[in-house]
């Protein structure tokens, strides 16, 4: 084997599907709670494959996440709710 493995972590992880439409779109988007990533959560796109670590303080930086997640602009505010209750649910506890 040619591949050098610098770290292996085995956790349970708390995941959580959401199927969501505002008036024009639907968004399929998955949410990973892990302490492996500082306190973020692993949102996933599964309409574009793409992820993006969120957290509370990431949720008004739609500019970072809203792109890679495909999220349109007309949805950003409702997102920014959707996010804020979602993060801050007590679902996830911060570790860092």
């Amino acid at each position: 084997m040619n591949l050098d493995i610098i770290s292996e972590r085995n956790e349970k992880q708390s995941i959580h599907y959401f199927c969501i439409l505002s008036n024009d779109h639907r968004y399929d988007l998955t949410i990973a709670y892990s302490g492996h990533f500082f306190g973020k959560a692993m949102v996933t796109s599964l309409q574009s494959g793409r992820m993006v670590l969120l957290c509370s303080e990431d949720i008004y930086n739609d500019y970072y996440w809203a792109p890679k997640l495909d999220i349109q602009q007309e949805d950003i505010p409702e997102f920014q709710d959707f996010f804020w209750q979602v993060l801050r649910s007590g679902l996830y506890l911060e570790q860092y």
